[in-house]
């Protein structure tokens, strides 16, 4: 049996993927605002890596992420204490609220947060990701090389790119690739060194993975579930079941994540 068919085999049986690396480079813990999720803790997550044979997942605070850093944070760092070897940490700061995030950034690395998350609708209105209280936040990730996960849908691609040109030490993810401007996503990719785009997306796509592997894209896709939003099973079924080379599945299941963590 070729190893291509014990990745299959090994989904469709429902046992952990067994030496190999795999990274979820985009997952979260906490509730909504509005909606809860059942188990959205450190332990359940890991509980559900144990399954699937994830060695880490990458996590920022829903709450963080919803203008609630300052109490979201710390259900991350909290993670990050009791699995230090299998939760990575993104920092979320209240861009809102400009005379706070100094003092979130500095905080959040002596917490070991070793990344940043950034979503604009999550802010508040109005403060799309080229508003000038972003600036000291990717400054801050520029000099100190962390990866920053940006949530985008499409238009925040065109927001971004000044800081992607101006910042070269920061590793962007640019996540849920799929939803929206699908081109202007994969010539990002292609443009810039330090550019690498996210997979997770509830619609998946049917043939996604195989055109922008087919589009030479192999070495910059990164795989991330949105765990707690979605199944991180589901979402790496997709990688593990796609008509592309055996390589270029390790690569987008955790050795170009490794890159982009600087792990």
């Amino acid at each position: 049996m070729s190893v291509a068919d014990i990745f299959q085999t090994a989904g469709r049986a429902g046992r952990p993927i067994t030496g190999e690396v795999l990274i979820d480079a985009h997952a979260h813990f906490g509730h909504g605002p509005d909606f809860p999720i059942l188990h959205p803790t450190a332990k359940s997550l890991v509980a559900s890596m144990d399954r699937l044979g994830i060695q880490l997942s990458c996590v920022s605070s829903i709450q963080a992420i919803f203008g609630d850093a300052e109490h979201g944070n710390p259900l991350v760092a909290d993670g990050i204490k009791e699995f230090p070897d299998r939760i990575f940490g993104y920092l979320v700061v209240d861009v809102g609220y400009p005379e706070k995030v100094a003092a979130q950034l500095a905080g959040g690395r002596a917490a070991g947060f070793r990344g940043v998350k950034v979503w604009s609708y999550g802010a508040r209105p109005g403060l799309p990701y080229n508003h000038p209280n972003y600036e000291p936040v990717f400054a801050y990730a520029n000099e100190h090389a962390m990866p920053v996960l940006a949530h985008v849908f499409g238009p925040e691609l065109d927001e971004l790119e000044g800081y992607i040109k101006r910042y070269p030490r920061i590793r962007w993810l640019l996540a849920h690739i799929g939803s929206a401007e699908l081109e202007k996503y994969m010539r990002f990719a292609r443009e810039y060194p330090t550019v690498y785009v996210e997979l997770c997306l509830s619609a998946c796509p049917r043939g996604l993975i195989e055109h922008l592997v087919t589009a030479g894209l192999e070495d910059k896709i990164v795989w991330g579930s949105d765990a707690v939003f979605l199944d991180q099973g589901s979402q790496l079924g997709r990688v593990l079941f796609a008509q592309i080379p055996l390589e270029a599945k390790r690569k987008i299941m955790g050795r170009n994540a490794r890159k982009v963590l600087g792990l």
